[in-house]
């Protein structure tokens, strides 16, 4: 029976090939193997779907070979190959795929990917935000003096609070900050319109700026709205 490997064909053909070289008929089959020639037909058509249980299936094909004197394993080990190594996975179903060696290593690639991808852009997100924390100016808050004041002393002093560990600076000269972050200094004034800008700034950051104009008048009696609508 091994002749039948001079033409290479599907599993199908060959067994239709084969009972119709015996001059047998499908009721002939039926009524020899106990197979229902819908199992029958299905075997010779290719469409192992339509088959039982993989344990049945291959009990069908060895019943059918045997009835026609062929050798029953040459035709198991053809069903094995165009099915693959995986069953049917139940009736009615259709045959599992072999897996695709190429497309899973594609899949875990594309899986690899993205992940790196994925840590890349927390890394870098991480950086830029350690990034802007470090550059973003502190925050200050001026309590005094009030903006457009007008005095009557030559020394004002000046106090807030700033955020974190943070430098100090009155038109320029740094000044000290204490422990819960708040600092005062004392600033000499000249006579008329005085500029005072406070500065606070971290290591590596830009600098918060915070601009208050003062009126040191040292005559008495003038009022605070007149001077600034003169």
């Amino acid at each position: 029976m091994r002749k039948l490997d001079s033409e290479p064909q599907s599993l199908a053909k060959k067994l239709r090939a084969l009972r119709r070289g015996k001059a047998v008929t499908l009721d002939m089959m039926e009524r020899h193997t106990h197979i229902q020639r819908k199992y029958l037909e299905a075997l010779e058509q290719g469409r192992f779907e339509c088959l039982p249980e993989p344990l049945y299936a291959r009990n069908f094909i060895r019943a059918y070979a045997r009835a026609l004197e062929a050798d029953e394993s040459y035709f198991l080990e053809l069903y094995e190959e165009e099915c693959g190594v995986c069953d049917l996975i139940g009736p009615m179903c259709s045959p599992r795929q072999k897996v695709d060696r190429k497309r899973f290593i594609i899949w875990n690639q594309m899986v690899r990917y993205s992940a790196l991808a994925c840590l890349l852009l927390l890394i870098f997100g991480y950086i830029g935000w350690q990034v802007f924390s470090i550059i973003q100016p502190p925050s200050i808050v001026l309590l005094s003096p009030a903006t457009d004041v007008l005095i009557h002393e030559a020394r004002l002093s000046v106090y807030g609070i700033v955020e974190g560990e943070a430098s100090v600076f009155i038109n320029g000269e740094p000044i000290v900050v204490n422990e819960d972050f708040t600092f005062d200094a004392s600033v000499d004034l000249r006579e008329g319109m005085n500029i005072l800008v406070i500065e606070a700034e971290r290591r590596y950051s830009r600098r918060a700026v915070i601009e208050r104009s003062v009126v040191f008048d040292p005559q008495q009696g003038i009022s605070q709205v007149s001077y600034f609508l003169q």
